[in-house]
């Protein structure tokens, strides 16, 4: 029986525009760089959120110019020959719970244009990825790793970096930096060597 692999999806496997739409939005030109928080949005000034999310939701699909991360789409290619592939991604945002909905949508439509050879009924879109038990996970997101998997790898961003590596070791997580590293870990023999 092949192992069950959860694979995460924004900065993860692709960059959604995000960024693009805080700085059309605030007339900025902030880079990634400059974001060392989970949320792009944290950027925009606290008495402008609200009239960013009006504008978000009624407006942008993030996912119509989204671009996967380099060598994603041909590693997760490869990893499902050999894995149990779940595509698990988060669409509900907690300030806007109905608006959000849409999400799942463009999420969905993405993963089904880009990732065609995923069994779509191996794609959830939830609120929470705390219920879902697979062998190995990869996420961008610290907290989404907490949990069941004998593998959890976190790709490293910006926003991750406050982690130590004591931290990661405690938890059983292993930083990861490419999709190419992904790949020796999990097809070069290497899937138990969390060091």
């Amino acid at each position: 029986m092949k192992k069950k692999l959860m694979i995460d999806l924004d900065e993860t496997i692709c960059s959604p525009s995000y960024l693009e739409e805080v700085n059309k939005f605030m007339g900025t030109n902030y880079q990634y760089e400059d974001i060392e928080t989970y949320f792009v949005e944290d950027i925009i000034p606290e008495e402008k959120r609200e009239k960013f999310l009006d504008y978000f939701y009624q407006n942008v699909n993030v996912y119509e110019h989204a671009k996967a991360l380099p060598d994603a789409i041909s590693v997760i290619q490869e990893l499902n020959e050999v894995y149990d592939i779940y595509i698990v991604s988060a669409f509900v945002d907690k300030r806007r719970i109905d608006e959000s909905s849409i999400m799942a949508k463009y999420k969905y439509e993405w993963i089904r244009k880009n990732l065609p050879f995923i069994d779509p009924k191996k794609i959830i879109l939830t609120g929470s990825k705390d219920l879902i038990m697979c062998d190995i996970k990869i996420d961008d997101k610290f907290g989404n790793l907490k949990g069941y998997g004998e593998t959890k790898l976190l790709l490293d961003h910006l926003h991750n970096r406050e982690f130590t590596r004591e931290e990661l070791e405690e938890r059983g997580v292993r930083r990861v930096v490419s999709w190419l590293q992904i790949r020796d870990i999990l097809l070069g023999g290497n899937q138990n060597d969390l060091s």
